[in-house]
């Protein structure tokens, strides 16, 4: 009888530790599951921030770069072909392809020279945050953990984590230009340049690449004329894509 009760007891005993060791291993695979998927949402919460922040950024840093820098000197008159009919209307506007093609270079010179500032912190303006920083020839922008809640509350809430941004690829650039009515017997004639790059954003465990894209407003002049009714009012006109590599 005694030895039957013991072995019963030891068998519960055997029992009960194993389900003590699968509860353990449960948690603990449970735990790190969990942990894993906090963690990857977590990054990528802090790569939409930082996506934000970045095209925030690179708008405002670019257009003054390119409003101080481009056009200095040069004339819009050697740029475009602006053709009228007998009744002084502006029926065509095209590019000197190759005035264009060399500010489309100057502006992609100004851009990698831009570029490499950001990312080194050769910089000092106003609307770059206290959490933007540099190493190693990146920008490291620092986000609390709680700003990838959705509550304003724990925005500044948390430890801060880098992520680091590079710019790669390729600038491509082109030249938009847009003639509108202004006023009587007048036309506003404005130029742009479409602006395309990409950055990489590195979190702690995800990479990503993000297309920025902006148009920005260089050049603009009055002229004598009008356009036709028949084009709506406006005229537009893009120039060939120019590309260059981001050193």
């Amino acid at each position: 009888m005694r030895n039957g009760f013991k072995s019963k007891r030891q068998n519960k005993s055997k029992i009960l530790s194993k389900i003590v060791f699968i509860t353990i291993i449960f948690v603990v695979l449970l735990t790190i599951f969990l942990l894993s998927k906090f963690m990857n949402n977590l990054d990528h919460s802090l790569i939409e921030i930082s996506t934000n922040e970045i095209t925030r950024v690179t708008y405002e840093f670019i257009t003054e770069r390119l409003d101080s820098s481009v056009f200095t000197g040069a004339n819009l008159e050697d740029i475009l072909v602006i053709e009228k009919n007998s009744q002084d209307e502006i029926i065509y506007v095209d590019f000197d392809l190759e005035q264009a093609y060399l500010v489309l270079d100057q502006v992609s010179t100004i851009l990698n020279d831009s570029f490499k500032d950001l990312e080194s912190g050769n910089v000092s303006v106003a609307y770059l945050d206290q959490e933007l920083s540099h190493d190693l020839g990146s920008m490291v922008l620092s986000i609390p953990i709680g700003n990838s809640f959705s509550n304003m509350y724990f925005y500044n809430f948390g430890p801060r984590v880098p992520v680091r941004i590079n710019f790669i690829g390729s600038v491509l650039t082109n030249l938009k230009t847009k003639v509108t009515n202004y006023g009587l017997n007048n036309a506003l004639v404005e130029m742009f340049v479409y602006i395309e790059f990409k950055t990489q954003i590195m979190g702690s465990f995800e990479v990503e690449e993000v297309t920025l894209k902006y148009d920005a407003v260089i050049a603009s002049m009055m002229v004598e004329g009008e356009v036709p009714q028949f084009y709506g009012g406006t005229i537009e006109k893009e120039s060939s894509i120019y590309s260059k590599d981001i050193d």
